[in-house]
């Protein structure tokens, strides 16, 4: 039987243990700690060996994932494409036969295709509750896509962990940076009240791509889009494929594969077209060219980077919590597990009222 003082100690070292986990939890790994170690150390010690291999996050599901979506892209360009080239012969014989002064170049391919992004809201970090979320946004994107004229539209509903706390104490902020915070906080107070002061979210967002044979046609895509999301009007952004890139053209085949591999990293940060388990504090970092360009622009601007530089060994305090990861990597997996391919992230609508060309189908 055991003594008093034995059963003392026993729970003293059950309070301790417990602490000590709670301690892992909520620690960050240190300046240059691979991707790879992190994802595997945090679902260690989340007990999530499960999702191991087995979601976005990992590179080699990130790589597969990403050249299918490209090759969905690159299958409906090349349709595109097509009906361009016929577009222009037409055109070639009109001008031929009426005299009509139209440049045929003029109809490009390139300009049939735009980057739409969708801020639905903050949640907390709670993988039931998002993937609730993430249903009804899918839901509702799908339902205005349809309600459009000529519309094909493919792309990813994304979750990015934020921190707030990080975004509110930095300094000299960018106009990206600046925007994100004033998004993020008007999505804080649309919360439940009990919700409001916590200091790291899910931000739960859509990327994708969109094709129409018009340009009204996209117009009234972004006009749709702000009726159903317009409580902050940053909340909509409709962009153009990018023509140039560092003073080199970029062809609509070169962006697209960019964009299926930015758009199925999971979250959270991107930079030099590798992901990182750390906070993004902008919503436009994919510029940035190397791991050494993230360093020299945030360690100057934020008091605790430029404390920490100074030391070795390094805490990276953008760096997401072993817990934050676990749990995004388990609404990744929710997601995924939506399809019986694990595509379940993926958002696919056209336009019911007329389709954009006659093979206009899933592409």
């Amino acid at each position: 039987m055991k003594s008093d003082f034995r059963k003392h100690q026993e729970k003293l070292s059950a309070r301790a243990a417990i602490a000590l986990r709670e301690v892992a939890r909520k620690a960050r790994f240190n300046c240059g700690t691979q991707n790879a170690v992190r994802l595997r150390k945090a679902l260690a010690s989340e007990g999530l060996h499960h999702f191991q291999d087995r979601t976005l996050l990992s590179h080699e599901i990130h790589k597969f994932h990403a050249k299918q979506l490209a090759g969905r892209y690159q299958k409906k360009l090349a349709t595109i494409e097509r009906t361009v080239r016929q577009q222009q012969r037409d055109l070639i014989k009109a001008n031929k036969r009426y005299g009509v002064k139209v440049d045929p170049r003029s109809l490009t391919a390139h300009d049939r295709f735009r980057f739409p992004t969708v801020l639905h809201g903050l949640e907390v970090l709670d993988v039931e509750r998002t993937l609730r979320t993430v249903q009804a946004f899918k839901e509702q994107l799908q339902s205005v896509i349809e309600r459009c004229r000529g519309l094909w539209c493919l792309g990813v509903i994304e979750v990015e962990v934020i921190s707030m706390d990080l975004m509110r104490q930095l300094k000299d902020q960018s106009d990206s940076e600046e925007r994100k915070l004033a998004v993020c906080e008007s999505m804080v107070k649309r919360l439940a009240r009990r919700y409001q002061a916590l200091s790291v979210y899910f931000l739960i967002h859509f990327h994708g791509i969109v094709v129409a044979n018009q340009q009204q046609h996209f117009a009234d895509l972004e006009q749709q889009l702000r009726r159903q999301w317009k409580h902050e009007p940053r909340q909509v952004k409709v962009k153009s494929l990018s023509k140039v890139f560092n003073w080199k053209p970029k062809t609509p085949e070169r962006s697209l594969v960019d964009i299926a591999r930015y758009i199925t990293k999971g979250g959270n940060d991107w930079i030099a077209k590798k992901a990182y388990l750390r906070y993004k504090l902008a919503f436009d970092n994919e510029h940035l060219e190397t791991e050494d360009a993230w360093v020299n622009k945030n360690w100057r601007r934020n008091k605790t980077l430029r404390r920490e530089h100074r030391e070795e060994g390094i805490t990276d305090t953008l760096a997401m919590t072993r817990s934050e990861i676990g749990a995004l990597a388990g609404v990744i997996d929710g997601m995924m597990g939506m399809a019986r391919n694990r595509t379940g992230y993926l958002v696919f609508a056209q336009s019911k009222r007329r389709k954009l060309t006659t093979t206009g189908s899933r592409g």
